[in-house]
């Protein structure tokens, strides 16, 4: 065999180690050779791969659709065999619940951390591990039908396109089920996680008027708040005290207030076998679910206010006098309806706290 010969078979043989080298990196760490469908087709692949930044192979497991084509549950990883490279999960399912689900008790404790959208889509992020849309209100006979994308490995997702992960599979959905309804979009751009702040003595959550009564929180009470820098169609805000009640209490803060004028949402309301359109506080032309969570005709917008009590309001019940919710919810529903221009709700209201499961009053 001549040195020609030998040198290109070296070389040949270093080609093909290369190309062998290259398809492995290739297949570990992109998801070319898992999956073509993911969840039954009802997640696209792409949406997974801009949500999930790490390389790797994608595939999915589990349920995909139980019983109708608007339920679904999957999980769905991310993993590569190299170095370097972390995996990482993802649960995709769908929930039926109220359309002021994020503004109650359910929903209200992640306040702090959650940015909402609403225009094209309704829907959520929450920190960078968990995203839901809200299919239209076409889509269900009741309470609405939420799709949610939670991260549930270390690594974080990214928030714009978590969410426009969770809108895509909510179209597909629709399409699978025949529902008469609009194609969902996806935001362009997710904001950035409320900003906490010291609170304005006198304009509590950028509401001019609006603030607590020194029984509440004590004459030199540091009150904080968390609430997006500019108020759109849907927004909350987290108030709390610096005070000695506990690092839980505190956590928990002293109430959870929010506004939505988003009309899928408000139309969804509407549809819950709980909501009613008899009023539920004496003395405002109102409907909703409770005294604490009502639509006003707000200059001929449908808007939907809600109050979600804290421990640290609970506490202050200990001393006698102190304002009850009621009186509150009041305090914050006036200063929010002359802005807007609502109609039907003046006058304050008075209630007796009432002992709840963990000794405070309600």
């Amino acid at each position: 065999m001549s040195g020609t010969s030998r040198r290109w078979k070296i070389v040949a043989s270093l080609v093909s180690f290369a190309l062998i080298g290259s398809g492995l990196h290739f297949a570990y760490t992109t998801g070319f050779f898992g999956h073509d469908e993911l969840c039954g087709d009802l997640v696209d692949p792409r949406s997974v791969e801009s949500a999930l930044p790490h390389l790797g192979r994608i595939s999915s497991g589990g349920a995909h659709a139980t019983g109708p084509r608007l339920s679904m549950d999957c999980r769905i990883s991310r993993t590569s065999a190299l170095p370097g490279f972390a995996d990482q999960e993802l649960h995709v399912y769908t929930s039926v619940d109220r359309a002021d689900f994020p503004f109650t008790h359910g929903g209200s404790a992640y306040a702090s951390t959650t940015t909402f959208f609403s225009g094209g889509s309704s829907g959520a992020v929450t920190g960078a591990y968990q995203a839901w849309t809200w299919l239209p209100p076409a889509c269900s006979d009741r309470d609405l039908v939420r799709v949610v994308a939670t991260v549930t490995s270390e690594h974080p997702a990214d928030r714009r396109a978590l969410a426009g992960l969770t809108v895509d599979t909510a179209n597909r959905l629709m399409d699978g089920a025949g529902c008469d309804a609009p194609r969902l979009t996806a935001p362009s751009a997710v904001g950035s996680a409320p900003d906490e702040r010291r609170s304005d003595p006198q304009a509590l959550c950028g509401v001019d008027g609006f603030s607590l009564p020194a029984s509440s929180t004590g004459p030199t009470a540091n009150v904080r708040e968390i609430a997006p820098a500019s108020r759109g169609p849907v927004w909350s805000c987290f108030v709390a005290l610096d005070d000695d009640s506990g690092e839980s209490a505190r956590g928990r803060g002293f109430a959870t207030y929010a506004v939505v004028q988003e009309p899928a949402l408000v139309a969804g309301m509407k549809r819950s076998d709980a909501f009613s359109e008899n009023s539920p506080v004496a003395g405002w032309k109102v409907s909703g679910f409770d005294d604490l969570h009502v639509v006003a005709d707000c200059d001929g917008t449908d808007t939907y206010f809600a109050m979600e009590v804290g421990p640290q309001l609970t506490r202050t019940w200990e001393v006698p006098g102190s304002p009850g919710s009621s009186d509150l919810f009041a305090a914050f529903v006036s200063a929010v309806g002359e802005e807007y221009g609502c109609s039907g709700i003046t006058g304050q209201r008075t209630a007796t706290p009432v002992v709840d499961d963990e000794g405070g009053a309600g």
